[in-house]
């Protein structure tokens, strides 16, 4: 079994704070990194990487290049790289490239991970149709 280690990102690596004493309601749209400590419901769409702390309670649908999750948070999400940290506790629908999960992490939904769905309509514009003769390339 490979141990995964979610990555362990500073204050000052976010150009946005939710901090643990503030709440949030309402959609937030981002292009640098934001860090969330705090409570937020609502809606994020950022064009860079989102971190929820441990202390966090997030329930919102959210669209990132890279979501880092070690606090609380239900919705539905999209992302290039989801990590699920140990204390993570996520319940909704995750659409990835790529999936990480620390073992204790608790995780509720369904998830679609991969590039399968895009790749499938190039293969079948590949194949013959069912009872065509097959071509050889030359």
């Amino acid at each position: 079994m490979v141990d995964v280690r979610i990555k362990n990102i500073e204050e000052s690596d976010a150009d946005t704070l939710l901090s643990e004493d503030m709440s949030f309601q309402g959609t937030m749209s981002l292009s640098r990194p934001a860090m969330i400590k705090g409570q937020m419901t609502g809606k994020i769409e950022s064009d860079s990487n989102v971190f929820i702390e441990k202390e966090a309670d997030v329930k919102a649908d959210i669209k990132a290049d890279e979501l880092s999750v070690k606090g609380n948070l239900a919705g539905s999400v999209q992302a290039s790289v989801i990590e699920l940290g140990s204390s993570a506790v996520f319940s909704g629908e995750i659409k990835a490239q790529s999936l990480a999960m620390e073992s204790g992490c608790i995780f509720s939904g369904s998830s679609q991970i991969g590039s399968a769905s895009k790749a499938e309509p190039e293969a079948a514009a590949e194949a013959p149709a069912e009872g065509a003769p097959a071509q050889n390339e030359e």
